[in-house]
């Protein structure tokens, strides 16, 4: 079976989701729409959330109380609904950070060498030609 050469990274986007978005709601509370713009303007466009899969995101966070609800009025007859982070959200929060930058420094310490020789070979190549 042939895969996507992006299929790797959206499995690694979708494990680092609920950080990216309990991180954002810690800067200030923010409602659906406003999220998903969040994750493209501040990746420059590489990391983009469609509604479809952030929302069920919301609501499982929502449901596990690390993030609550609350229904703003929008006009004069539409609302909107805007999450906030809970102390538990701020909690788990730190873990799944702790979590990314453990295994992160790692994961860069043991390609580290690897990078370092790619770069190296890339300029010789450069300078070669």
């Amino acid at each position: 079976m042939r895969t996507s050469k992006y299929q790797n990274r959206d499995e690694f986007k979708r494990g680092v989701t609920e950080m990216l978005v309990l991180h954002m709601l810690s800067q200030g509370d923010m409602y659906g729409y406003e999220l998903t713009h969040a994750f493209e303007d501040r990746t420059d466009g590489v990391y983009t959330m469609v509604e479809g899969t952030l929302y069920p995101i919301l609501y499982k966070l929502e449901d596990a109380g690390l993030i609550a609800g609350y229904t703003v009025k929008v006009g004069v007859r539409r609302t909107r609904k805007v999450y906030r982070l809970e102390p538990a959200g701020h909690e788990r929060l730190e873990e799944l950070l702790a979590d990314y930058m453990l295994l992160t420094t790692h994961i860069l310490h043991m390609l580290g060498k690897d990078i370092v020789d790619r770069e190296d070979g890339a300029s010789q190549k450069e300078t070669e030609q």
